[in-house]
């Protein structure tokens, strides 16, 4: 099996693989919170086991209305589901055989929930030339009316650039215009600056907006299986809604989302770290830049880099940093990317200073 080929969470594979104990494996891969969840959070979980002894609510309407506080939507725009995958694919399946435009380098479950709808998918890359920086214009003058999905990751995953609100605004301007739905995955919004708008305000204006939010990565939940959309389109959330399978969501997860949600504390905290780590790691990869690195202005909690130097490749970079129990995503392959490019996630300051000292390393052999 090829490094690219792992995905963050295939601990267990690359343990096996490279005769790691699973535990001695620090993961950069992942792009979740390194904080954790809180103290405050642990003891509500804990002291409410009873959660388990009934059924979730129906519709989930008290996680929905801790929800609508929090992103400051309408409670009766927001769906629910066990994970965003499953509002991803119920989403795109909705639509027979949909000709579909995936801003690229891209989650491969779009593509593939395209497929099994029986559509067709065509890409509009976002150039290495451009830093991998948002082109308004290609995506606009890519879009007409024999398209039917537009998906955007924003920001996206690998890249960590981000779109940001005016931009998305003409966007979804042209592609109302040419009657196409357009699915934003803002799975990463939480880590971005607040420069950059999330798309939750535009719901209102834009009937054919489809947001995807899930609580994997920032709340550091990725067990818990708790994804949100929201969209204004009562028919078309009508539709998806009774496509899903009710009581996906379990009443211990419903629960454990209420107490993350309300631990206003922990999100600014998350929030602080990962705006003054972000800006503390790029400085140091600007002191390593001159023995062979390249990477690109991050907006997430993730960062992409690109390998300058001669016969350095993300393959032998990614075995040169695993054997010494550090996870980093291989990127080739993924996108459309080749073998320069990686990508890491932040850690607490420690073990990120411990993966940059292990990349000069390598990029000094």
């Amino acid at each position: 099996m090829l490094s690219g080929s792992f995905h963050g969470s295939d601990t267990e594979l690359i343990a096996e693989k490279y005769g790691i104990k699973k535990d001695n494996i620090v993961s950069f891969a992942s792009n979740v919170n390194p904080l954790g969840i809180s103290e405050y959070v642990k003891r509500k979980i804990a002291g409410n086991p009873e959660c388990i002894e009934h059924y979730p609510e129906r519709d989930y309407l008290s996680l929905r209305k801790a929800l609508s506080g929090y992103i400051n939507a309408d409670v009766k725009n927001i769906m629910v589901a066990n994970g965003s995958s499953e509002l991803i694919a119920a989403f795109i399946r909705h639509f027979d055989k949909p000709v579909s435009l995936i801003v690229s380098p891209a989650y491969s479950e779009y593509e593939r929930n395209v497929k099994l709808a029986g559509g067709s998918v065509d890409y509009i890359r976002l150039k290495e030339e451009d830093d991998f920086n948002f082109n308004k214009e290609d995506i606009i003058n890519s879009l007409n009316e024999n398209t039917d999905l537009l998906i955007i990751c924003n920001p996206v995953n690998p890249t960590s650039t981000a779109l940001n609100a005016e931009d998305l605004k003409d966007i979804l301007k042209k592609a109302e215009e040419c009657g196409i739905y357009t699915l934003v995955d803002e799975t990463y919004m939480e880590f971005a600056d607040r420069d950059i708008y999330p798309a939750v305000s535009l719901t209102s204006e834009f009937k054919r907006l489809f947001i995807i939010r899930s609580m994997s990565k920032f709340f550091s939940a990725p067990g818990l299986r708790v994804g949100y959309a929201v969209c204004s389109d009562d028919e078309l959330r009508n539709d998806i809604l009774y496509g899903l399978t009710p009581w996906s969501v379990s009443s211990f997860a419903e629960s454990a989302a209420i107490y993350l949600l309300s631990d206003k504390e922990h999100i600014a905290e998350s929030e602080s770290f990962i705006k003054s780590e972000r800006a503390r790691v790029c400085s140091l990869l600007d002191e390593i830049g001159a023995y062979g690195l390249k990477y690109y202005k991050p907006c997430a909690n993730f960062i992409l880099c690109c390998l300058t130097g001669d016969n350095k490749t993300s393959g032998e970079l990614f075995e040169y940093c695993i054997k010494r129990g550090l996870l980093i995503r291989d990127c080739n392959g993924y996108g459309g990317l080749d073998n320069r490019f990686f990508r890491f996630c932040m850690q607490k300051s420690p073990l990120n200073d411990r993966l940059l000292s292990t990349i000069e390393e390598y990029l000094k052999v």
